[in-house]
């Protein structure tokens, strides 16, 4: 038991140290530009980070081919399960991209690390991926109310994910200089996002708590039922389980405050399940990470 307890310990508490970070620079009113350090992290970092995970991975692309199938798959059951439960509660079924997309960057990718080293990092990138195309493309449009097929291919994410699985394809050589310059800005990737997910949580309130507590409640127990569904129907073992678990069932991610607040949507509400999904999650995930690492 006491086993099990350092493993989880060891992978959470780094992840909640990095946040407080980020909550007590803003609890000290230090300046924070969140908007320059997110443009930084998603336009910048975190494509250097696909490409160089893809590009030296060792996991099999038909094994991350296949991680990035059953992300399809948890957004796709995740979607309709929110327009219904939204729908037939009268509310805005536009917000069901917030009970859908999940903090799989900020505070996924950092557990996978961290529960499965590089191997989980590599299937982690792969569902997140699937993630970042989808959120800025169909996730946007939704919150807009209108498509726009420039937001899909103008984003870099979608642009690092065809260079490193085409280097890994087609064999492709590739300068060490470019290899190290990748490696570089990978390594700040993970530790600012967290920090920046501890300062947006500091600066975000929680209003309607009784109903945000319901719809926050609903929602981790949907996620958790899905990804351990679509988990047991692909057959995933192993660090590939636990990743699109892990995944599957992170709290509310941070960007949908931003995209509602750009459309006009009830940014309060999001706001709500944000905060009491990441704060729900100190209390499940430990329960999480116990099924799938033992």
């Amino acid at each position: 038991m006491f086993d099990s307890l350092s493993i989880i310990l060891g992978v959470l508490l780094p992840a909640i140290l990095l946040a407080s970070i980020g909550y007590v620079w803003v609890w000290q009113g230090v300046d924070y530009p969140v908007p320059f350090v997110t443009s930084l992290a998603i336009n910048i970092g975190l494509p250097a980070l696909l490409f160089h995970t893809l590009a030296t991975s060792s996991v099999e692309l038909v094994s991350l081919g296949n991680m990035a199938l059953a992300a399809i798959v948890v957004h796709l059951i995740s979607t309709g399960v929110a327009f219904t439960y939204l729908r037939w509660a009268g509310k805005d079924w536009r917000l069901s991209v917030a009970h859908v997309v999940g903090n799989t960057g900020n505070l996924g990718l950092p557990l996978c690390l961290l529960a499965f080293g590089e191997e989980g990092l590599a299937y982690a990138m792969a569902y997140f991926a699937v993630q970042a195309v989808l959120m800025f493309s169909v996730g946007d449009a939704i919150y807009a109310g209108r498509f726009s097929i420039s937001a899909l291919y103008r984003s870099p994410v979608l642009a690092a994910v065809l260079a490193g699985i085409s280097v890994r394809v087609l064999d492709i050589p590739i300068p060490s200089v470019l290899m190290n310059t990748t490696s570089l800005l990978s390594g700040f990737v993970i530790p600012i996002m967290l920090m920046t997910l501890g300062v947006s949580l500091a600066s975000l309130r929680v209003t309607q708590l009784r109903e945000c507590l319901a719809w926050s409640f609903i929602r981790t127990g949907a996620a958790i039922i899905i990804g351990f569904g679509v988990a047991a129907v692909f057959q995933l073992e192993g660090v590939a389980r636990g990743v699109l678990i892990i995944e599957a069932t992170v709290p509310v991610a941070v960007f949908n405050f931003l995209l509602a607040q750009k459309h006009g949507r009830d940014s309060g509400e999001v706001s709500g399940l944000i905060v009491i999904t990441h704060l729900g999650a100190l209390l499940y995930l430990p329960i999480v990470l116990h099924l799938v690492l033992l």
